[in-house]
């Protein structure tokens, strides 16, 4: 049997496309499945959300509030509950230690990854994984040592603690995911024929 080949590509028997149609086929599929199984929780937060009453409409098998209503989101906005009284201070702070930790640890973790991704040292592969040693340490071994630094640094109950708190946990991974950036970034450098 010939198999006619279509302009310039590769010859394709009807089992192997009938083996490629199923396998994207079952690609979309799961795709799906993974796609409604992550909206799901997001959809249950906006039905509570537009649910009037206090109920627990998450819980009745209902697809959409009988009677939707915006109330919520007004009552959030205007601190008109005692729960969301300092709303907007809460949502700043978050705001700043978000903001912080994110700048922080991009400059320690690229300053550190370029530094280790370019070093020549016999050995740099274990100061290189040194930080990752932190995350076999459990973070609630960590609090009481940690409470103690910042309280002789006078930085207790303030937000730099805070984002003292995440850099240290977050520089670690952030070395790692750019360490192979600088690797590679060398590599490309060193390439011959490579113009400076």
């Amino acid at each position: 049997m010939s198999v006619a080949r279509p302009f310039g590509g590769p010859v394709l028997r009807p089992r192997y496309r009938t083996r490629r149609v199923l396998a994207e086929v079952a690609s979309v599929a799961l795709g799906v499945v993974l796609l409604i199984w992550s909206l799901t929780p997001v959809y249950n937060m906006l039905l509570i959300a537009l649910d009037r009453d206090e109920g627990d409409i998450e819980f009745e098998g209902l697809i959409w509030p009988p009677d939707p209503s915006l109330h919520s989101f007004q009552v959030v906005l205007t601190q008109g509950y005692w729960l969301v009284e300092d709303f907007w201070h809460q949502f700043g702070n978050s705001f700043f230690i978000g903001l912080m930790t994110m700048f922080l640890t991009v400059l320690i973790g690229s300053l550190a990854s370029f530094a280790l991704g370019r070093m020549r040292v016999s050995g740099s592969w274990l100061l290189a994984n040194a930080p990752l040693v932190t995350y076999a340490v459990p973070a609630s071994f960590l609090v009481i040592p940690f409470v103690r630094l910042m309280a002789s640094y006078g930085l207790s109950n303030s937000l730099w603690a805070i984002v003292a708190a995440n850099v240290t946990f977050a520089t670690p991974y952030a070395i790692l995911i750019l360490r192979q950036y600088a690797r590679n970034t060398r590599r490309r450098s060193l390439a011959p024929g490579r113009r400076p």
